[in-house]
């Protein structure tokens, strides 16, 4: 019997273990069981049959909050940065702009301008970038406290601080007078002391100078106050020495580019009593009184006017001195080319007193001619006074007692100057020791 219950045990216990991973069995509370294999769980049915367990982070980071996803959504900023923004709306109180954040910044009226302005659209305009300075970097929703205002004056205060340090000059107008000086508006107050004003003024009467714009540079910078101590000597001084500088290069420009003798064509600027100032070019020359024409000139405004176009010639360059001298005498026709083939040493002649001095009278011969007849000549009579013997306007006949050519009047060439006399009446007898009669070319 024993051989053979355990024959049969063994023959029974071989589909029980073949069956083990399929088959049910029983637990003690009588309910049916799967027990897996070793095979069963190294298979892919029962790796699918079971969930798959939570995967691992990648980078080993913690998962954001919320909160902390919405904090990284808005830029960063730091208190006192300067940063620019767009404008996206504008209104009567203020602006709207955009600086890269998930809503828009509102900048209040206030703080747009250090002016007065009654809306925000006499500041900015939709669309225009502008620089703002953080005041806060979180105020109402997160958003950063932005001020134009203050960013304004940032970029004012380093450029101020720039004309300092390199010492260059600006301008500003004078908008109040202050004990011992004045106060100028450079985007700060800008003192600038009366001893360091280059005009001429009484202490007290500096407001005079209100109003009037003046060249400055900054002496003295307050960081921590924000005001500025300038000088106007000191800007004035620059800008004289710069334009001496600058006249002493063009003077040296022109008279490199001029010579004696040079033909221009210049414009009448301005008539004096002694002559008349001639632009030619880069450059004003003289022409004297005597070389405006041939016949005497007593006023140029008789002959010329401002804005006339003339042709002159050089007759002296004086650099050391800046003069240029300049002749449309010696350009018109010579007079006295005439009066030798008209006149000949004898020849009567009537004429009309054109003037009377203390030594004679002039008398108008030819067109640019004048002939002087001495006092010893105008009467036998001995008189003291020519005018009590002859009047301007009178018409006299006169005798040709001397042509002569005079010596130049100051050295330079001239064209054909003659003196000639002659004796009032046609009977009066010539004599060597006659004066002579001068002309004179005016």
């Amino acid at each position: 019997m024993w051989p053979d219950d355990t024959m049969q045990t063994n023959t029974e216990s071989e589909p029980v273990e073949n069956q083990s991973a399929t088959s049910p069995i029983e637990s003690h509370s009588g309910e049916a069981e799967v027990a897996p294999s070793a095979e069963g769980m190294d298979s892919p049915q029962a790796a699918s049959a079971e969930p798959a367990p939570p995967s691992a982070p990648e980078s080993g980071d913690e998962p954001l909050t919320m909160d902390e996803a919405i904090e990284q959504s808005f830029r960063s900023f730091e208190k006192g940065e300067i940063i620019r923004a767009t404008v996206v709306q504008v209104d009567r109180e203020g602006a709207l702009v955009d600086v890269g954040t998930k809503t828009e910044v509102r900048i209040p009226l206030q703080e747009l301008s250090a002016e007065q302005v009654s809306s925000a659209e006499e500041v900015v305009k939709v669309g225009e970038e502008i620089e703002v300075k953080v005041l806060r970097s979180g105020g109402e929703a997160g958003t950063p406290v932005l001020s134009k205002r203050e960013a304004d004056f940032e970029r004012l205060w380093e450029e101020l601080r720039e004309a300092y340090h390199s010492k260059r000059t600006i301008e500003a107008p004078v908008v109040e007078r202050v004990k011992g000086g004045v106060v100028l508006d450079i985007g700060v107050r800008c003192f600038v002391p009366a001893s360091q004003i280059a005009k001429r003024i009484p202490p007290h009467q500096l407001d005079r100078l209100i109003g009037e714009t003046l060249p400055v540079k900054i002496i003295d910078l307050d960081e921590e106050k924000r005001k500025a101590v300038a000088s106007h000597k000191l800007a004035d001084d620059e800008i004289r020495r710069q334009r001496e500088q600058e006249e002493r290069e063009r003077r040296e420009r022109v008279f490199n580019s001029l010579q004696v003798g040079q033909r221009l064509t210049g414009v009448v600027r301005r008539l004096t009593g002694y002559g008349a100032f001639v632009d030619i070019g880069d450059y004003e020359g003289l022409l004297h009184v005597s070389e405006i024409a041939w016949t005497r000139v007593d006023d140029p405004a008789q002959v010329l006017k401002e804005g006339d176009e003339i042709e002159v010639v050089v007759i002296r360059l004086e650099p050391e001195n800046g003069k240029v001298a300049l002749s449309r005498r010696q350009l018109l026709p010579d007079p006295w080319h005439l009066a030798a083939q008209h006149y000949r040493e004898g020849d009567v002649i009537e004429a009309p007193v054109s003037r009377v001095v203390r030594t004679g009278a002039f008398v108008k011969l030819e067109e640019g001619i004048e002939g002087f007849i001495p006092l010893s000549e105008l009467t036998p009579k001995k008189v003291r006074n020519p005018e009590d013997v002859i009047k301007p306007g009178e018409t006299l006949r006169a005798k040709v007692i001397e042509i002569t050519p005079p010596p130049p009047l100051d050295g330079a060439q001239r064209a054909c100057i003659r003196r000639t006399a002659c004796c009032a009446g046609a009977s009066t007898p010539t004599h060597a020791k006659h004066a002579p009669k001068r002309v004179y070319h005016r």
